[in-house]
């Protein structure tokens, strides 16, 4: 069985994270990506994350950006931050019974030849599945709310694999987990979920809308990661609670996900078939 030995302890740090900065990233495949893709940067400070940063990528570029452009942004970004740990908020793979064959580097290499564009991704996976969404094994034991070709998922997964993991594949710019070894020179990439995450901690509420309910849902999460992890500045807090989407508040919780797998799940232990071959959603 192929598996992946990942540095760890039973300490509450593991390879110094304290040095590396934290990026939560909520991601979009949408044309409007523009304003849906959020970033939110921490620095860890003892047990504790202090987030300084959380905007969306409108904020980097001035105008309307083509969503092409808008991965190209976040990419400079990724890499541009080699000792940093970005927590990425769509899938790394799909499920094995679907890969043709490839192993999980193979896959990423081919995806462009596999799939011409994003309608050829949920056809052809539609196809192969018998027209059933099937669920990774780490989707069904985090509990993720879709299969990653499911419609509402699937731009999310498409342009996530084929504009951000792959060019950092085909560069070796990155240490893609778990399917890659550590590598202190690049910047790591964690697959996570908010929905997961706010499952496991007990706070999975309807927070996205404009209603006094949503707007109440994201200040009881706020009040919940900060209770447990963040420090939070009143700017960046309000930033979360002002915006309707929940893209802000995607991205705070993702840069939580990877403080807490530092923190409390990344001991040593193996990861192996099927995650390196399909992915690992880190809650």
């Amino acid at each position: 069985m192929s598996s992946l030995k990942v540095p760890g302890t039973t300490k509450r740090m593991f390879l110094v994270p304290g040095k590396r900065d934290i990026f939560g990233v909520d991601f979009s495949g949408e044309k409007d990506a523009y304003n849906k893709i959020w970033l939110s940067q921490g620095r860890i400070k003892g047990e504790r994350l202090q987030l300084v940063n959380c905007y969306p990528l409108s904020e980097v570029s001035s105008g309307r950006i083509a969503r092409e452009h808008c991965f190209h942004i976040l990419l400079d970004i990724i890499c541009s931050n080699k000792n940093s740990i970005f927590g990425m908020d769509f899938p790394f793979g799909i499920p094995l019974p679907l890969m043709q064959g490839f192993s999980w580097n193979e896959f990423i290499r081919h995806f462009p030849e596999i799939y011409a564009n994003e309608d050829e991704f949920i056809t052809i996976n539609r196809r192969l599945s018998g027209n059933i969404e099937l669920k990774r094994t780490t989707d069904r034991e985090v509990k993720a709310p879709f299969c990653v070709y499911n419609l509402r998922m699937y731009r999310q997964t498409y342009f996530g694999i084929r504009d951000i993991i792959r060019p950092l594949v085909v560069s070796d710019a990155a240490s893609i987990l778990p399917m890659h070894p550590i590598r202190m020179d690049v910047p790591w990439l964690m697959e996570i979920c908010p929905a997961s995450t706010l499952k496991k901690e007990g706070v999975y509420l309807p927070y996205k809308g404009k209603r006094t309910k949503e707007r109440t849902s994201r200040e009881h999460i706020l009040d919940h990661l900060e209770r447990n992890a963040l420090e939070l500045p009143n700017e960046i807090r309000m930033k979360a609670l002002q915006n309707v989407g929940g893209d802000a508040l995607d991205s705070i919780i993702a840069a939580y996900s990877v403080f807490n797998v530092l923190h409390t799940l990344f001991r040593q232990k193996e990861i192996c078939e099927p995650y390196i071959y399909e992915g690992f959603t880190f809650v």
